[in-house]
């Protein structure tokens, strides 16, 4: 079909790292820093007890830098706890003041599917969940191991730790909106590398996905459609909104130098857990966090089994990942990284 690439003031449309409220019309943030923007937007936005918060958090993350990985996951989880404050302060959410998620430990092996985190109805995590739009999964435990296979950036070492666990998630490169020519119909496309494509890829795209190919360029893009007019452009944002937090929940991100996105398939347990990795992180964190603070012995175990590198991975990598996530849902920006630090 003829068709061409969908534009607002002359800039390509692409996908977001906002879930909620993204603004499409701003520049993207370049930034290997977000605390200074986002402290900055705050006050400008006279939100001074979200900006108490924001900087609580700030002041837990620069702790969490020199720490090990055996201390750090406790100072990590204060700085999502008051990050996930300040979002919530800052869009006039109302929280109880407990974690709203617990964690215990079973057996005696020192395993990620024998810790525990059980997701509690009342407190900050559900009230991020209710924010975000997802299941609050209140009185559902899932083990570490359901967790992190979920989350897009340790899940390269979670399939090198797991020897035959299935990949959940399919990298997309040159992803975008495409308009009809002549046309008001709009929908995501996106281009999939060949090695990535096989017998089982067009069921594991499923619902709502296609797969395509030409002149052995392999693309997919989303059934459903959304109308774009230039003639109302406020119409066409708030349909274009929609369409984008409806695919968002099975396209995510790793925050990079040039942000990267996955499509989350469709195979066996992929539905076990549907929220978004801020949800996941946090709960992951949150009992990564008890172990450090109550029992840092049986913590220690784990760094002497395979699964350490996982578990250092993302000790290591998860709180930036979270604070640009974080970042991008207070402020509705879209932030990278440079690519030099």
């Amino acid at each position: 079909m003829p068709n061409h690439t969908l534009r607002i003031a002359g800039k390509a449309v692409n996908l977001h790292g906002a879930l909620v409220d993204p603004n499409f019309r701003a520049s993207r943030v370049l930034c290997a820093d977000p605390w200074d923007f986002v402290s900055l937007w705050l006050k400008r936005e006279h939100k001074d007890d979200a900006l108490f918060y924001w900087e609580q958090a700030h002041h837990f993350y620069d702790a969490t830098v020199s720490l090990p990985d055996l201390s750090s996951p406790l100072t990590s989880y204060y700085c999502f706890l008051n990050a996930t404050k300040a979002l919530l302060t800052a869009n006039g959410q109302t929280f109880k003041e407990n974690h709203g998620v617990g964690g215990r430990s079973k057996g005696a092996k020192k395993a990620l599917d024998n810790e525990i985190v059980d997701f509690q109805g009342g407190g900050i995590l559900p009230a991020l969940c209710k924010f975000l739009g997802e299941p609050d999964n209140a009185g559902k435990e899932f083990t570490l191991k359901d967790i992190f296979w979920q989350i897009p950036f340790i899940h390269r070492a979670y399939c090198l730790t797991y020897k035959g666990s299935t990949e959940l998630f399919m990298p997309l490169i040159k992803t975008g909106f495409m308009r009809r020519d002549g046309s008001k119909e709009a929908w995501f496309q996106a281009k999939v590398d060949k090695r990535y494509v096989n017998a089982h890829t067009k069921s594991n795209i499923q619902p709502g996905f296609e797969l395509f190919e030409a002149d052995g360029v392999y693309e997919i893009r989303r059934k459903r459609r959304f109308k774009w007019s230039g003639r109302n452009i406020e119409d066409s944002l708030s349909n274009f909104e929609t369409y984008h937090k409806q695919i968002r929940r099975r396209i995510v991100p790793i925050y990079a130098s040039e942000n990267r996105w996955y499509l989350k398939k469709s195979v066996t347990e992929h539905d076990k857990l549907t929220n978004s990795q801020l949800v996941l992180i946090f709960a992951a964190m949150h009992r990564l966090s008890e172990l450090s603070r109550y029992d840092p012995i049986l913590f220690s175990g784990h760094f002497k089994v395979n699964h350490n590198w996982l578990l250092s991975e993302f000790i290591k990598s998860s709180p930036n990942q979270f604070v640009y996530g974080m970042a991008s849902e207070i402020t509705g920006l879209e932030f990278i990284k440079p690519d030099a630090f």
